[in-house]
């Protein structure tokens, strides 16, 4: 053997073990645009889950319809049968709900979960919270309403709010996200109600007076009625605040897992008056999950997935960050199909859809996913 030939021999070699290598390595595509989307479910435990024989049907469920990720509820998010902020978990911080002391439902969810190789996020709901509500009067979030500050209790006076600038609360919410993290072998947390309700919150002393001592005048004086310079300027401050409460978890959780999976349900970027900017909580989030809801916030079926939807927004505000779209799940399957559809051709880059229930899930609900995942 020449040396010319021994080193076209040696260079035909190298490049079939390139090529072999090549083609190990699989394409870098996402699932939405080469096969079924990543099916997550968005679960309230206190609607779902009351024993360990509850559990297991559940995921047991789940994994039969293909369900890749459960998004459970670590504390209560509404007022209703369970009061908002109470734990679903042995927890040390906030009171613990009626049926859950002996019955640690998030413990039990993971380890049945992880057993199919199902992943499990923490959903922690933040600043909607009747047990921060009462635990700390100086806590509560506080509105203008016609010219008097009041507590603001929702549009219906049932709900409860705390203040998301206030430095007790922010200190309160991020000890029960360290004690989920520290305990629980979670596959990532998520947080929601991250958000004020309207334009005209906080209005408390502590707020009110950190404003002042920045701009030079009471909020209290902004006609929020109308946009205006003023209005503008309140809503940047407090959209960077929640952005710099972003950071702040975020550290907390990297001193305790470091890369953990971490995201936020969001509301539509279009309502601006809610003080929530998912730009701000960039670079500091991993995902963000916006709520889809078409038919709650009454738009068209395309207002999802065209060039003026909740999808474009979200993508201008996040930039390459990670989107989960969350959907409805009482849609009719024309819905659902012109919507994903929607999203397969505008947003290739989405491979993971989430759903929703207010109440209790069922296997034929866990069915109709898997059925549409393909379209």
């Amino acid at each position: 053997m020449t040396k010319g030939k021994r080193k076209r021999t040696l260079l035909m070699a190298l490049l079939a073990l390139l090529l072999s290598f090549i083609l190990s390595v699989p394409a870098q595509t996402t699932s939405a645009q080469t096969g079924p989307f990543v099916s997550e479910i968005i679960v309230r435990t206190g609607a779902n889950f009351k024993n360990h024989n509850d559990v297991v049907s559940f995921v047991s469920n789940a994994a039969k319809n293909n369900i890749s990720v459960i998004n459970l509820s670590v504390k209560q998010d509404e007022d209703e049968e369970v009061p908002s902020g109470y734990a679903f978990y042995k927890s040390k911080i906030a009171p613990v709900a009626s049926g859950y002391s002996n019955f640690d439902a998030v413990k039990d969810v993971i380890a049945e979960a992880h057993k199919k190789n199902i992943q499990v996020r923490a959903w922690i709901p933040q600043f909607h919270d009747r047990a921060a509500f009462d635990k700390n009067s100086e806590w509560q979030m506080r509105a203008l309403v016609d010219g008097k500050v009041k507590p603001f209790t929702g549009s219906n006076g049932t709900e409860y709010f705390v203040n998301p600038l206030h430095p007790g609360v922010q200190a309160y919410e991020r000890s029960i996200i360290k004690e989920v993290a520290e305990n629980y072998e979670v596959d990532g947390i998520v947080l929601d109600w991250l958000r004020f309700d309207d334009y005209n919150m906080d209005m408390g002393d502590y707020t009110r007076t950190q404003y002042k001592n920045q701009y030079g005048y009471d909020p209290i004086t902004i006609n929020f009625a109308s946009d205006n310079a003023k209005r503008e300027e309140w809503n940047d401050w407090r959209t960077t605040k929640l952005g710099e409460y972003v950071r702040d978890v975020k550290s907390d959780l990297d001193g305790i897992t470091p890369g953990l999976f971490f995201g936020a349900y969001i509301l539509p970027p279009e309502f601006v008056e809610v003080g929530q900017d998912a730009a701000k909580f960039m670079p500091y989030m991993d995902f963000v999950s916006p709520m889809a809801y078409f038919d709650d916030w009454e738009f068209p079926q395309s207002w999802v997935y065209d060039s003026e939807g909740i999808l474009s927004q979200t993508r201008q505000k996040i930039g390459n960050a990670e989107i989960i779209a969350a959907l409805d799940t009482d849609w009719s399957d024309a819905q659902y199909k012109n919507v994903q559809q929607g999203i397969r051709s505008n947003f290739p880059d989405i491979s993971n859809l989430a759903f929703f229930i207010y109440g209790k899930w069922t296997n034929t609900d866990m069915k109709n996913i898997n059925k549409r995942a393909n379209w």
